[in-house]
């Protein structure tokens, strides 16, 4: 759990200031005592805490496929190879009457993850996937629509709607 700590408290520190915590594009403006001063809120530890079992998923890198890998950004290719499993896993427990997130701020210390539990260096943590009995079940999901989601042809076409193709 003290493994996510730093990086929940960067992401609280983004929040507040009304940035985009992690951001890829745009560097962060929040200072290291800010980030030291934020508070770590309950909901980002319990769910480690009180889990029957914490996942530690991870990705063998000598056998991931990352064709992004040489582009001048960060890669998100070879996560199509990992999440996939980790959402199934969450599916299945979901059957059995468990529930789950998928949570990466512990991935921020992968070194110390590796160190901890002893995974080989050609590995990447992917995620970290708290499992347990759910207080509460929900039935339905609040999600963007089709429409909030999509867009046909072009980045700037309309979106998907019924009769549309």
């Amino acid at each position: 759990m003290e493994l996510t700590i730093p990086a929940t408290k960067k992401y609280v520190a983004q929040r507040q200031a009304g940035e985009n915590p992690w951001n890829t594009i745009y560097p962060s403006r929040v200072s290291d005592d800010e980030i030291a001063a934020a508070e770590v809120p309950e909901s980002f530890t319990a769910p480690l805490l009180q889990a029957g079992v914490v996942l530690v998923v991870c990705v063998d890198l000598r056998v991931v496929a990352a064709l992004d890998k040489e582009l001048d950004r960060v890669g998100i290719v070879g996560g199509a190879s990992v999440y996939p499993l980790v959402w199934n896993i969450l599916l299945a427990a979901r059957n059995e009457g468990f529930g789950g997130t998928i949570t990466t701020m512990a991935v921020a210390e992968e070194p110390r993850i590796c160190q901890l539990l002893g995974i080989p260096e050609t590995y990447a943590v992917a995620c970290v996937v708290p499992l347990g009995k759910p207080v509460h079940q929900p039935r339905r999901l609040s999600r963007l629509d089709v429409a909030g989601l999509t867009r046909i042809e072009h980045w700037h076409g309309g979106p998907l709607t019924p009769g549309r193709t």
